[in-house]
């Protein structure tokens, strides 16, 4: 899939699931895609897990990192499972008793892993609409964005500053 069908993907599922509210609402498209999001101690190099299975499909979340790494955490697996990356044999994908686990393998660090780019791009898009991020760039009634205004702009949307920075540049915005 491209990077562009990514994008309207994301925003598609933000707009009719997420109820078109700030911050979006990730329990809600979670639960609407049949999803269960869980916190629990994973290893300090795992943020989070897909699970699908025959008890049901699991987004589980390194419950220690700062909750606004746990919505992008979340915002990436549902980007997996809308995506399909769970049923995509690969060195991501794990198979344990009927059940698909997929997590970031070796690669998805390196930036070459094209699933781990799609699900970055889907989170980043769920999260950060690009029509409700212009909206809010609007309301500050400013030319130039200085980094209070990201500041603000990333808790509105309760993500990191380093996120929204990343999706305002991407965005022609900043």
């Amino acid at each position: 899939m491209n990077l562009k069908a990514v994008h309207g993907a994301a925003e598609s599922v933000a707009m009719q699931y997420g109820k078109d509210r700030l911050p979006i609402d990730l329990d809600a498209i979670a639960s609407t895609l049949e999803l269960r999001i869980l916190y629990a101690e994973l290893p300090e190099d795992v943020s989070g897990l897909l699970v699908s299975g025959p008890d049901g499909n699991f987004v589980v979340v390194q419950k220690s990192d700062h909750p606004n790494r746990q919505r992008f955490t979340v915002g990436h697996e549902i980007g997996h499972h809308f995506l399909k990356h769970q049923f995509v044999p690969g060195e991501h994908v794990h198979v344990d008793r009927g059940h698909y686990v997929s997590q970031r393998g070796p690669r998805s660090s390196t930036g070459l892993d094209t699933k781990e780019i799609e699900a970055n791009q889907f989170a980043a898009a769920l999260l950060m609409p690009s029509r409700l991020v212009r909206q809010e760039v609007s309301r500050l009634g400013t030319a130039h964005l200085l980094d209070h205004h990201v500041s603000a702009l990333a808790e509105t949307f309760g993500v990191s500053e380093q996120a929204m920075t990343i999706r305002l540049s991407s965005l022609g915005v900043l």
